[in-house]
């Protein structure tokens, strides 16, 4: 192929595939820009710039131009994480019980709890966190030699300067602190995740093999009628078991960061207030259901695994933590039907639907469709601060909370507690002050005024319930209400007359 200003010629390598060419270019004028040439023809720029192979101008022979090798360094990083991995298997120091020995009788006789034996030792998990720790020289790249030159120029340095400082230790400081010293962990090889995955899943097998005793004989077997079913010795079974929540333990070390990043999805989705804390929690807690139950021989990678059961406990952290008033699941289930019917309805009609409507389409009744809508209504609290959003220009500088409250912004259309105290304390004081007089004129004044049920009756009607005149009633209640009027009477509600 001869083109302005240079010549290519094409080879076929037995590798490629028969519709990719290879080309050697031999620039003929310096002047000459390959790029600019080639600006339109975008097709032709793109073989040349992605050529893997040339051709020797001398031999003729294909010449690989790119190597793509297998990285040695990375061979040599797995080699020995998997050296890592074997050393800490095989490391029982300091996790058998000096009281009561594998091989002794007691230990033979003790009940093989599940709550009790799986549970993770503390010195598993240090030995565990002391393997995933990234090596200093190959996490920044660096020398033996440079980083001891470091520590003795540092170690100069901190000699000549003196600091004083004031540490202020939170919550907060100390999970930043733990999410960093997760990325210092030493990524797993699949060969590793496989080695630490089968001794996990031997010890899952064994546990089987224990629940159909246990359900047989009724109660938990001993270690030693465990050991007898499964034809291995006490000290093998406890020391297979000890290896087994070291594997798991490494495991969960080393996939701490996946749990950090579901985590930190799913706080920044913004739809509920859930802390970041609790969903790093109960992400450890989906990350080992998901040691428990990953299966190396499939061939899959543990974090493609993993991320199903790690995002599966994060939601239902959210799912319990996200509402005031929890809902069962099956009612989130018809609640989330309702709204996806609705929607369907609202593209195919172009209005949005009546209840009918959408009560049709889910199979259920208007009353349970009117039910879980009412159910699916958010509950705000009335002391949540309101935070003001950053707008454009002046108002770009927002986001901070501007001391208010919804109490400050909503008022109650019914009387306040203060004003129902008064209120109480009000009728409390008249009844005091009605029974200073005598038994007639308390009726009359009872009756006239309606104290009782909040009726006020007429002179007739009074007249007639007692069976006397009307004048009589009259000058009763004159005089009753002369009685009320003095000072020493109606002192205790006098208070009330500015209120009125």
């Amino acid at each position: 192929l001869h083109i302005q200003g240079f010549s290519a010629s094409p080879a076929y390598h037995p590798n490629m595939r028969p519709s990719t060419s290879s080309f050697t270019l031999n620039f003929q004028s310096s002047s000459f820009s390959p790029n600019t040439y080639f600006s339109k023809t975008s097709t032709c720029q793109y073989m040349i710039e992605k050529a893997i192979y040339e051709v020797d101008s001398v031999t003729g022979k294909t010449i690989t131009k790119n190597s793509y090798s297998s990285n040695a360094e990375a061979e040599e990083n797995s080699a020995t994480m998997e050296k890592k991995i074997v050393k800490l298997l095989c490391d029982d120091h300091g996790e058998e019980d000096d009281e009561v020995p594998d091989y002794s009788e007691e230990a033979a006789s003790e009940i093989a709890e599940k709550k009790v034996y799986s549970r993770i030792s503390e010195e598993a998990k240090y030995k565990a966190n002391a393997v995933m720790q990234m090596d200093r020289a190959f996490s920044h790249g660096k020398s033996e030699v440079s980083i001891k030159t470091e520590a003795v120029t540092e170690k100069r340095v901190k000699a000549q300067t003196k600091v004083t400082a004031s540490v202020k230790e939170t919550g907060g400081d100390s999970m930043s602190e733990y999410v960093k010293s997760m990325g210092q962990h030493e990524l797993l090889p699949q060969q590793s995740e496989a080695l630490l995955g089968k001794q996990i899943q031997l010890l899952v097998q064994w546990e089987g093999v224990r629940h159909e005793m246990e359900e047989k004989l009724e109660r938990p077997p001993t270690f030693g009628e465990w050991s007898d079913e499964l034809d291995i010795s006490v000290p093998e079974l406890k020391k297979q078991i000890r290896v087994s929540q070291r594997a798991k333990a490494a495991l969960i070390e080393a996939n701490l960061r996946l749990v950090v990043t579901v985590a930190r999805q799913t706080v920044k989705q913004g739809r509920t207030e859930i802390n970041f804390q609790d969903c790093c929690q109960e992400g450890i807690i989906g990350l080992s259901i998901a040691c428990d139950k990953f299966d190396p021989e499939k061939g899959f990678r543990f974090s493609t695994y993993a991320v199903w059961w790690i995002r599966r406990e994060v939601q239902k952290n959210v799912n319990q933590q996200s509402r005031s008033v929890r809902l069962p699941a099956s009612a989130r289930k018809k609640i989330n039907d309702i709204r996806i019917n609705e929607r369907l309805l609202m593209t195919t009609l172009g209005r949005k639907p009546t209840n009918d409507e959408v009560a049709a389409k889910c199979n259920l009744t208007v009353e349970k469709i009117l039910f879980y809508k009412k159910a699916a209504r958010e509950i705000e609290s009335l002391d949540k601060q309101l935070i003001s959003k950053a707008g454009k220009g002046s108002a770009a500088a927002g986001g901070e909370a501007s001391g208010k409250t919804l109490e400050d912004l909503m008022k109650d259309q019914g009387p306040t507690p203060a004003e129902i105290a008064s209120k109480d304390s009000f009728k409390t004081d008249v009844r005091r002050l009605i029974k200073t007089l005598s038994p007639r004129e308390q009726a009359v004044i009872r009756l006239r005024f309606g104290l009782d049920d909040g009726t006020p009756r007429a002179l007739d009607f009074i007249a007639t319930k007692f069976g006397v005149e009307k004048e009589k009633i009259r000058k009763v209640e004159a005089k009753a209400l002369i009685k009320l009027r003095q000072p020493y009477r109606n002192q205790s509600v006098k208070c009330y007359i500015s209120d009125l």
